[in-house]
């Protein structure tokens, strides 16, 4: 899993990992999240950087599973979720499982094809 995120792009893992970006200024001395109107061209490309990881988790997981996840918002929800679900000791297991998908399942989800096979890491 995190060879395959990692290799669309850094970013998107620690998406995963550390949850989606958002977008905030400072207002009198106090950060506040920015209002729609105030997004920068770079803040609508980080954003859309938000759902990305979360699309290819969804085009890896098979129906059930899809349903557990479905009304998450975020990446890191998702993994999260699933982190709970499968728990610790399963994790490496539901991973290996994940790359596998990910592996064969890439052009399917208009992803580049990693260069290598799926591997295992820790995701922090």
């Amino acid at each position: 899993m995190l060879i395959s995120i990692k290799t669309e792009d850094y970013e998107l893992w620690n998406i995963v990992t550390k949850g989606p970006y958002v977008p905030m200024t400072t207002v009198d001395g106090k950060v506040v999240k920015k209002t729609e109107e105030q997004y920068t061209q770079e803040d609508f490309a980080r954003l859309s950087k938000n759902y990305k990881p979360m699309h290819i988790l969804y085009c890896v997981l098979d129906a059930n599973e899809y349903n557990r996840i479905c009304a998450c918002e975020s990446a890191k929800e998702i993994w999260d979720k699933l982190v709970v679900t499968y728990g610790e000791r399963a994790k490496l297991e539901r991973q290996r499982s994940i790359c596998s998908s990910i592996n064969m399942n890439c052009s399917r989800c208009n992803l580049t094809r990693p260069s290598r096979r799926c591997t295992l890491a820790s995701p922090t």
